[in-house]
């Protein structure tokens, strides 16, 4: 059997594939350039101190207050991200959910400090605007259009405490188009459908890496907001402050944990950030504090056709995805859900080298 991989012209962030939304068709990204200078320093320094705060969060409103919130601020505006009364409550334990039979919802995690509102029925009324990739919004663009939503729709949801900076990230464009309809036929137009960009936290300097502390807003191509996704606790800064490893043996506990050898040819590394780490509402230990880590991107290549491979590099084989969250700390404080965290973690300070 002939395995053949087909990519996109740009791999889009996995962070956003995982820890925010669903898969798109297909998907062209871009780092801003402060995440971009994020990825320089931790390769050249890891997070460039020599100790760091640990914080812990703070309890949210509840999911139900603050789907309250949201349902009045945003009634009756109209066209795009909107509520109405017209909708069904579904209430869990870990999650309050609003569905509309206009089209759009509402997810409020358990704490309210999580939330996810879509309205896909005004992105397809908006479908006839798809424009080529050349004319997408242009990085500047998107992030004047996420800051002034933010500042104006979620005000006092968006909060930033003492030393905290909203920092844009990375964007995300969704595209249509891009394969032939037949045999012989001619590619489809690549047209971009909706824009998205992602905002993060940074502390003192130091990104907050993961799910949490996280704002992405959707728009069509209107420049109309038809949907947002934020993770965003509150934070206070402990007594306690954790000594920071340096950049080698942080590498070194990723050789360890890592599913990848990065050391093995095939293993290519896509991306390497270091500051602090919140896995996300989703896999948060309510517990635990927040403490310095890194998050390591990396792909491997299995040759599962050498004769097709051969003959054409982009077929025959398969690619793996890993992303690790490895403790930058020398003492590693307990997290039930980070998996290093998890792991008796060796103290690397007192390991000779040979």
């Amino acid at each position: 059997m002939t395995t053949k991989t087909t990519t996109a012209k740009t791999v889009a962030p996995t962070l956003l594939a995982m820890l925010l939304f669903g898969v798109a068709p297909l998907t062209l990204a871009a780092d801003y350039p402060e995440r971009a200078a994020f990825g320089e320093r931790a390769a050249a320094v890891g997070l460039g101190v020599d100790s760091l705060n640990l914080l812990k969060r703070q309890p949210g409103p509840g999911a139900e207050p603050t789907a309250a919130v949201l349902l009045e601020r945003f009634h009756g505006r109209l066209p795009g991200v909107s509520t109405s009364d017209r909708f069904n409550r579904e209430v869990t334990e870990k999650q309050t959910s609003l569905i509309s039979e206009e089209g759009w919802y509402l997810n409020v995690n358990a704490d309210g400090t999580s939330v996810r509102y879509r309205n896909y029925p005004y992105l397809e009324k908006t479908a006839h605007l798809a424009r080529p990739v050349e004319e997408r919004f242009q990085p500047h663009e998107l992030e004047s259009l996420g800051r002034d939503f933010i500042a104006k729709h979620l005000d006092g949801l968006i909060k930033l405490g003492k030393n905290e900076d909203l920092v844009p990230y990375f964007s995300e464009f969704e595209i249509s188009g891009g394969g032939a309809s037949a045999d012989g036929a001619s590619m489809d137009p690549e047209l971009v459908q909706a824009s998205t960009i992602v905002f993060t936290r940074v502390i003192n300097g130091q990104p907050v890496l993961g799910g949490g502390s996280k704002i992405a807003v959707i728009f069509a191509n209107d420049g109309e907001p038809v949907g947002f996704d934020y993770d965003w606790p509150s934070y206070v800064q402990t007594r306690s402050s954790q000594k920071i490893l340096p950049l080698d043996q942080i590498r070194r506990r990723g050789v360890d944990y890592s599913k990848f050898n990065p050391d093995d040819a095939e293993v290519k590394e896509r991306g390497f950030e270091c500051g602090y780490i919140d896995l996300g509402a989703r896999k948060r230990d309510p517990d635990a504090v927040i403490q310095a880590g890194c998050m390591r991107q990396a792909i491997q290549k299995t040759i599962v056709d050498p004769k097709t491979h051969a003959e054409d590099e982009g077929s025959g084989h398969i690619l793996k995805s890993s992303l690790d969250f490895l403790p930058a700390g020398e003492t590693v404080e307990t997290d039930r859900v980070w998996e290093l965290a998890r792991k008796p973690v060796v103290d690397l300070t007192k390991v000779t080298r040979e």
